[in-house]
């Protein structure tokens, strides 16, 4: 007999751990009574305090004391408590199990089979704390069981995890000659399960080894005990051990090991063990096929659970009521409406629909795929909704914006009798700040508690997570300190959500914190975390941190990859980038979207234009990848620096997917520093297209007509608005002993110090602030004879004198850096020997001895008055493009 792989649903009791006794004095309720041996393998037993044990834990009802059994009127006549036993097994099965009981309480004489009938109404039933507490009575009217009812209370003491019981009965099994011979294997099986249940794995190992006959049930028995205690190699041992003994595994005992895995997350292992089940000739079945569906579930790996219960249908086996719902929470992961609707009509077919579980998940499907109108049919048609009905159907008018419907059912559910959970309010919670409605979020975030439900780390995780989301760092900030303060453990999901808000120049001491507190909870071993680390270093400034969490991380994926490469390419490290890319291949990892156009713009930064090239038009051969528009902005880039502006536009011009603002963006800089007016003012045409107000494109069109005169018509759409103001005023961060000063262009006011300071240090190095970069093209920031002195001038002086020598200057801005304040950057860095960073929306900007990362590409000073008027044929420098050409291809339709 197999050990069942799951048990039956019947609720189970932990009972007190007690000892439990047997009295000394027995009889057995048959004629004669067997001579009972000890024996020196059985555990330990007292024998002198079994009623006082179990008199205080289970009072059996009495009546008054019992009249003498009544004398036979003839020799043919049936005692009655025969008929009595029959009586009770008559109501046993007819579902009568109180007049069972009160014939049972009722008898005079109750022998062995009186008990084993009353006793086996119970068990079948699973009302275990009811066998434990008939069994105990009938050892104290002296009846003792035999090899059949024995293993009935057993298998009570295993569900009910009574270990003290369950080792009493295996002494008496023991004594009683119960165990040993090959009639006995089902009750050491029962012993063997009671003390895997129990958790005493090493009792259960000892039973194993001692017992002289095995059958295929001891072995499941012994392989479920090892599963259940997260023993797999040895688990996988004892299937080797058993094939080699001549025991072939059955149906059962590859469920119990492929479940198991399963659940335990480890489904690489549980699909071999699945080939292996079928070579062997063991055909799954659907508890198989629906463990591993439940397992790639809960995995989030909803792709393959959809794939193992395609090969459960098409191997003819038909799922059950928890395959069907696994399914379609697959379906609503991935959002599949028309699969789900599928198994929805399947679901119909088998009648599951009305089961909770079935339309639990209908709900949660047709709610994620934005099908609100289905999602309250099913839930409205559910006859018994339980907590996750309501919380489906919440979280789905949540996610489609529909806050207030969901706030209704949020106040209704108590009144249907079901009390809202922590998940209900965090559903509340969530749906109001994914759309935007932070004050009520926070105003159901203090009701919590008052309402008797109390927060957990999920609940802090929502607030921290919209905060950032919404752009609200210093807020996320503050409510993970408070957090912190309440001594509320963090745990993966809230390092991954409080990250992002660190990951600027400015919070490279917060990055450092966090990094801290990832190592005291113990979280620094996951691979999320270790990735969201590189590129939150990466991004602070603190490259060689962000190497050091590569060099140290066990588990590199691609997304690993990803990171350590984008941050060399960010840091001005490209052969370096290179380097890696031809490492991560080498050990197997196969580059995705994100690596090639990291690959691809390093290529560009080192000129190595023919390879760049390479990689990009084999992509789709190579690694299966179609160019998307990143691709082409690379490739852009990577043409437009080393001047081969013709062929960046035939790229453009030709490409199959419509270009956006970052093509463009990156053709105008090319343009732009390469000296070709006539492609910047396409580019800058073209960009107006796409966002006729940008601001940036309005000064590009004013700076073409001061550098070109009346030779260039500059587009009406870009003639600068008047009538319209900048977004906001261009403004630069900067940290200095953890604190953030903000310096906005032209803003003097308080800082007649740092102002002053800036002049001495324009004298000492022999420039006025305004005779850099005269006649120059900047594309985003406004000259200084307009706004006055650019604010990371001022930020630059203000550290310089308030941080000391060995301390780098980290300053964060809103706008491009103009070619003026580049060049005093660098001079900074070499007069001053400190190292700047800057970060502008474009680059990080790394000033060291007089260099800067970029390697000026971005801000090369042109004097561009020398093209302020051409001759109608005339080639400029490097361009290889004449003039009459410029003007047909300025004349191009836009895109």
């Amino acid at each position: 007999m197999e050990l069942l792989l799951h048990p039956p649903p019947f609720p189970s009791l932990l009972l007190p751990h007690k000892p439990h006794h047997f009295p000394s004095k027995l009889r057995h309720g048959r004629p004669q009574e067997p001579r009972v041996m000890a024996s020196p393998q059985a555990p330990p037993l007292h024998l002198s305090s079994l009623q006082e044990s179990r008199s205080a834990r289970i009072r059996i009802p009495r009546d008054e004391p019992r009249p003498p059994t009544p004398a036979r009127s003839s020799s043919r006549e049936e005692p009655r408590f025969v008929a009595e036993t029959k009586l009770i097994t008559v109501h046993s099965c007819a579902g009568r199990l109180g007049d069972a009981r009160e014939v049972f309480d009722g008898m005079g004489h109750r022998d062995l089979l009186a008990w084993s009938a009353m006793i086996g109404a119970y068990a079948i039933r699973g009302m275990y704390s009811d066998v434990l507490a008939l069994a105990v009575a009938m050892v104290e009217e002296g009846v003792l069981p035999d090899r059949f009812l024995i293993t009935r209370i057993l298998q009570a003491c295993a569900y009910a995890e009574d270990l003290e019981l369950g080792r009493a009965l295996h002494s008496m099994a023991i004594r009683r000659g119960f165990m040993g011979r090959v009639k006995d294997v089902p009750v050491g099986n029962s012993v063997l399960v009671m003390y895997a249940k129990c958790g005493d794995l090493g009792w259960a190992r000892k039973v194993f080894d001692k017992m002289v006959c095995r059958d295929l049930g001891t072995w499941n028995s012994m392989i479920f005990g090892y599963c259940r205690s997260a023993e797999w190699e040895e688990a996988r041992h004892l299937l080797d051990a058993m094939r080699q003994e001549g025991t072939q595994p059955g149906v059962v005992t590859w469920n119990t090991l492929i479940s198991s895995y399963a659940r335990s997350g480890d489904l690489d292992v549980a699909m071999e063990l699945l080939g292996q089940m079928e070579e062997s000739g063991v055909a799954p079945d659907v508890v198989t096929w629906t463990s591993l569906v439940s397992g790639f579930v809960h995995m989030d790996r909803s792709d393959e659970a959809l794939q193992c219960f395609i090969r459960m249908r098409l191997a003819g086996v038909e799922p059950n009521s928890m395959s069907i719902a696994c399914a379609i929470s697959a379906c609503a992961s991935l959002k599949l409406l028309n699969q789900g609707k599928e198994l929805h009509s399947h679901a119909i077919k088998v009648g599951s629909v009305n089961n909770v579980l079935s339309g639990n998940s209908l709900v949660d499907m047709y709610a994620k795929c934005g099908e609100t109108v289905a999602a309250w049919r099913i839930f409205s048609g559910i006859p018994d909704k339980d907590i996750f009905s309501w919380n489906s159907m919440i979280s789905g008018y949540a996610q489609a914006g529909y806050c207030g419907k969901a706030y209704e059912l949020f106040c209704k559910m108590e009144n249907y009798g079901v009390r809202r959970n922590v998940i209900t309010w965090n559903t509340m919670i969530s749906g109001y700040i994914r759309n935007g409605d932070d004050e009520r979020a926070f105003e159901l975030f203090q009701m919590m508690e008052s309402h008797g439900v109390k927060r957990d780390t999920a609940t802090w995780n929502i607030l921290i997570a919209g905060s950032v989301h919404n752009g609200y760092y210093d807020r996320a900030i503050r409510i993970f300190r408070q957090m912190q303060a309440l001594l509320r453990r963090p745990d993966y999901i809230t390092i991954l959500s409080i990250i992002p808000a660190f990951t600027n120049l400015v919070a490279s001491w917060k990055v450092r914190e966090i990094h801290a507190c990832i190592f005291h909870h113990n979280l620094e071993l996951d691979g999320k975390i270790a990735n969201a680390l590189i590129h939150a270093y990466s991004k602070s400034g603190n490259f060689a941190s962000a190497c050091a969490v590569f060099d140290m991380h066990s588990s590199r994926n691609i997304i690993s990859w990803n990171c350590i490469i984008l941050a060399h390419v960010l840091h001005g490290s490209p052969n370096e980038a290179l380097d890696l890319f031809g490492q991560m291949k080498q050990e197997g990892v196969l580059p995705d979207h994100t690596t090639l156009v990291a690959v691809i713009k390093a290529y560009g930064l080192t000129g190595k234009v023919s390879e760049g090239s390479q990689t990009f038009f084999n992509m789709a051969n190579d690694y299966n990848i179609t160019p998307e528009l990143d691709h082409y902005a690379a490739m852009v880039d990577l043409l437009g620096r080393s001047g081969r502006l013709k062929e960046a536009y035939e790229l453009i011009d030709e490409m199959p997917l419509i270009p956006n603002s970052t093509v463009w963006e990156t053709f105008l800089t090319a343009a732009v520093m390469h000296g070709n007016v006539r492609l910047a003012h396409l580019a800058a045409r073209e960009l107006s297209a796409i966002d006729p107000g940008d601001p940036r494109v309005q000064r590009l069109g004013s700076s073409l007509q001061d550098l070109t005169g009346k030779t260039v018509d500059v587009p009406e759409e870009m003639a600068p608005n008047k009538g319209r103001s900048l977004d906001e005023v261009e403004s630069c961060s900067i940290e200095i002993r953890n604190k953030v000063y903000v310096f906005s262009n032209g803003d003097n006011v308080g800082l007649e110090d740092t102002v002053a300071e800036l002049k001495s240090m324009m004298i000492k190095m022999g420039h006025s602030m305004l005779d850099i970069g005269i006649g120059t093209l900047d594309v985003e920031e406004e000259k200084e004879e307009v706004v006055g002195v650019h604010c990371e001038k001022l930020a630059i002086a203000f550290g310089l004198s308030n941080s000391p020598q060995f301390k780098n200057i980290r300053i964060i801005k809103t706008a491009r850096m103009c070619n003026h304040c580049h060049t005093f950057a660098k001079l900074v860095s070499e007069k001053y020997g400190r190292h700047i960073l800057i970060k502008d929306p474009k680059c990080l900007h790394k000033f060291e001895d007089g260099k800067c990362s970029c390697e000026d590409y971005w801000f090369r000073s042109m004097n561009m008055a020398i093209i302020g008027h051409f001759a109608p044929v005339h080639f400029l420098s490097g361009t290889g493009i004449a003039i009459v050409e410029l003007k047909c291809l300025a004349k191009t339709k836009a895109v």
